[in-house]
């Protein structure tokens, strides 16, 4: 198993993606169904979310679920400029149709490299 991702990572990402996108606390409860409170203590690390919360916060937030837990690279696995320059741009793709044509652009064209 991985290395878990405490409260406080996760709402340190919910506060950056928020903010990403533009919403205040009160417009992202709104479109979650909770009060503004409440993300304020998913923000602070007081309140632990439950998945479907998560997937609810990731819909109205355009990031997948995945992005909150894809923090950190295999260890022992240094990244390229390149590539590390690759990933930031491809996060910042909010478009989850967007990334699949983006991924699905670089499969073929590894495909006809070979």
């Amino acid at each position: 198993m991985g290395d878990m991702v405490s409260s406080a990572e996760l709402g340190v990402l919910i506060r950056r993606y928020r903010q990403d996108a533009g919403l205040s606390q009160e417009k992202l409860a709104e479109m979650v169904g909770v009060s503004f409170q409440q993300i304020q203590k998913y923000e602070n690390g007081h309140t632990t979310l439950n998945i479907i919360k998560l997937q609810h916060i990731a819909a109205a937030l355009r990031v997948s679920v995945a992005d909150f837990f894809d923090l950190v690279p295999v260890k022992g696995v240094r990244l390229t400029g390149e590539e590390d320059q690759l990933l930031q741009a491809f996060r910042k793709v909010k478009s989850g149709e967007l990334r699949e044509c983006i991924l699905k652009l670089v499969e073929n064209m590894n495909k006809r490299a070979r």
